[in-house]
């Protein structure tokens, strides 16, 4: 009997100790499971963002990738809408070849200095002239001397526009002080025996705030001879109003056509061009020349005129005081050479727009100037007739 109780006692002591593993057993199982809980918590948490914020899980090399595409797309790297340019700084881009200019009127006509002519001599050449305040704004516009008066530019909006441009005979560009304002003058020299103009003045280059029309026609198309009649803005004027008015237009206009020499094909300027195979500057002997001369023509007395101007010499040849030969001014002078000015002067034009074009030379002597008519600058030339020098005191000095 004895022997049972120290069963009883091992028995008791093991049914103990395997209660007690039970329980860490237990413990261990509701930690696993809190922290099963707390991982689930956490992983919920961190995939939450708030409403204020936003996370950019894009590859930033990607995103470098998309802006330099972006950029590219933009068309020349011209100016950003960012970054504001002023109108001097953007014409200067223009010259140097690193944004193009826009035609308000076809925009998809943008152009940069490389796609004009700039080659000096050539008849359609370009060169960079003046900048000058051509709208009335306060701010320069570039001026490209060209064919038929060139192209003025503006610039606006970070941007650079075509202004205005020559085109042809029927409409050379240049420009003119009137009533204290710039004015953009247009000349049409297409027609032998009448002439139009056409002025704008703006305040701004997109904002045209007056226009002038006038010019002088014969009565009858058909008679060179017949009186002729002036308006302005399509109202008849006198004579002597016209020519009033003209006088202080032309006085004024700056002429921006490339100038080529006849025989060279080389720019003539004025300035510097130094003296060649017996060739003078151009404004060195219509300087000398300067005045009224008359002459008997079959309708009177005509008159031979070198009138010095701002921007060069007119010369115009009035058979009386209702008709006229030429009017001419510096950018008609092709060459003066061997005592000889030669004119080169529209004779007739076409409807493709060409004009053929005829020589009135100028021969100086001591007692007045020979006038002489020729199809070609190689021609001698037909003799018209001898102008002698008007005085001041109104007497001819043969």
């Amino acid at each position: 009997m004895s022997s049972g109780k120290p069963q009883n006692r091992h028995f008791a002591a093991l049914k103990k100790n395997v209660f007690r593993l039970m329980g860490i057993l237990t413990s261990l199982k509701n930690v696993a499971g809190l922290v099963g809980i707390l991982t689930a918590l956490s992983i919920a948490a961190c995939g939450q963002v708030k409403e204020d914020e936003m996370v950019n899980t894009e590859d930033p090399a990607v995103n470098q990738q998309e802006s330099d595409i972006q950029a590219g797309e933009s068309g020349d790297s011209e100016i950003t809408e960012e970054k504001t340019v002023n109108a001097e700084e953007l014409l200067d881009l223009f010259i140097n070849g690193s944004v193009s200019a826009d035609d308000p009127a076809d925009l998809t006509s943008a152009f940069y200095i490389s796609d004009l002519n700039m080659n000096a001599g050539e008849w359609d050449s370009f060169s960079v002239g003046e900048k000058v305040d051509l709208d009335n704004d306060g701010e320069n516009e570039l001026i490209l001397n060209g064919p038929y008066g060139g192209i003025y530019l503006d610039a606006r909006d970070n941007r650079v526009y075509k202004f205005a441009a020559g085109d042809g005979n029927a409409c050379i560009l240049s420009y003119t002080y009137f009533n204290g304002d710039v004015w953009i003058l247009y000349s049409n020299g297409m027609n032998v025996g009448y002439e139009s103009y056409h002025m704008e003045k703006f305040e701004g280059a997109d904002n045209l705030t007056a226009e002038i029309n006038f010019g002088e026609e014969p009565s009858n198309l058909d008679r060179a001879d017949s009186e002729m009649n002036y308006t302005w803005n399509g109202a008849a004027i006198s004579y002597d109003e016209y020519t009033a008015l003209c006088s202080k237009i032309f006085a004024a206009e700056v002429s921006t056509q490339e100038i080529q020499n006849l025989d060279t094909s080389e720019p003539l300027d004025a300035q510097n061009k130094e003296n060649r195979d017996g060739e003078i500057k151009k404004d060195d002997e219509p300087e000398s020349l300067a005045g009224e001369y008359e002459y008997q023509s079959d309708y009177g007395t005509g008159k031979l005129m070198i009138k010095e101007t701002s921007y060069g010499y007119d010369i115009s040849d009035y058979e009386s005081e209702a008709s006229y030969r030429f009017l001419a001014d510096s950018s008609n002078i092709e060459i003066i050479k061997d005592n000889r000015i030669y004119i080169k002067y529209p004779e007739q034009a076409f409807s493709d727009n060409t004009v053929t074009f005829s020589y009135y030379i100028l021969e100086y002597r001591t007692d007045g100037i020979n006038v002489y008519y020729a199809k070609s600058a190689d021609e001698e030339g037909q003799f018209l007739y001898h102008a002698a020098r008007k005085s001041e005191g109104g007497t001819i000095n043969n």
